[in-house]
């Protein structure tokens, strides 16, 4: 006979929005060397070129945190 698996929550905090800007920078330094607001300006600016860059995607996956 089958057992049923038990599904387990996970922990989920969530970010005030400082804390999700200090996420983003941190990452936004991590992956790309910049600051956060550095990212967004170039980002908006279209200044990337090759925005697809799996560095770059990364960071901007994150956008929604700060925007």
């Amino acid at each position: 006979m089958a057992t049923r698996r038990e599904l387990k929550t996970p922990h989920v905090r969530m970010l005030s929005p400082e804390e999700a800007r200090e996420a983003f920078d941190a990452e936004a330094r991590l992956y790309l060397s910049m600051s956060g607001d550095e990212f967004i300006a170039k980002w908006d600016a279209g200044e990337f070129e090759d925005p697809d860059r799996p560095d770059i995607m990364h960071v901007a996956l994150l956008l929604p945190l700060v925007r």
